[in-house]
């Protein structure tokens, strides 16, 4: 039903070590943030509540520590039920890349956004337009991070419920978007204007 993967060579042993060392910190670290931002609801106070979709702080918990824990379990085992449509190191190795790099962006981010932060599922209206760093150029940088990391799980993993989970995500923030995009262009003037310079995820695609 399902086999070990480690005795193959001791090049895919390490490529497997290390990729669960940097998803498994990766994991950590998001857990720990996620929660010290969101503990008390400090985001809430002396703020205007926005429209959001309250199911999806299930949701997306459940997407995130699903895509995390099938991520680390198809590095070393390969089980029909993961439904792993390729098991290469090269993919893992990039896999692991997208996410770690996507984490360090969102670190950044979250300094850019400082206390104008507040969850999809919970949203209130930031105290200022942000338009530095890499709000610049895009206008939901948080969303494009956690994506990037969604996308490089599916990568790592090469299981198809690991990108069913991605997706599944995507569809959830496109539809956010949207949502905060007519929240803000109410509440902010220059929003408007703000999005004709800017890109909503990717720059000179979306």
């Amino acid at each position: 039903m399902f086999s070990f993967n480690v005795s193959t060579s001791n090049l895919e042993f390490l490529v497997g070590f290390i990729s669960t060392a940097i998803i498994g910190f990766v994991f950590l670290r998001m857990s720990f943030s996620y929660t010290r931002k969101r503990a008390g609801r400090p985001y809430a106070q002396g703020r205007v509540r926005a429209p959001s979709i309250s199911f999806f702080s299930v949701i997306s918990k459940l997407l995130f520590v699903s895509s995390m824990l099938l991520t680390l379990i198809s590095v070393w085992l390969t089980a029909d039920w993961l439904l792993i449509i390729y098991n290469e190191p090269v993919a893992r190795i990039a896999g692991v890349v997208l996410v770690l790099v996507g984490y360090l962006r969102l670190g950044r981010t979250f300094t850019h956004l400082g206390e104008h932060y507040s969850p999809s599922f919970d949203a209130y209206v930031p105290l200022a337009l942000i338009t530095k760093g890499c709000y610049r150029y895009i206008r939901h940088p948080i969303y494009l991070y956690n994506l990037w990391i969604s996308f490089g799980l599916a990568v790592a993993s090469g299981s198809i419920l690991v990108a069913a989970n991605a997706l599944i995500g995507l569809l959830f923030i496109l539809k956010i978007i949207s949502m905060e995009e007519a929240c803000l262009t109410k509440y902010f003037p220059g929003y408007s204007l703000y999005s004709k310079k800017t890109w909503r995820l990717i720059p000179f695609v979306y």
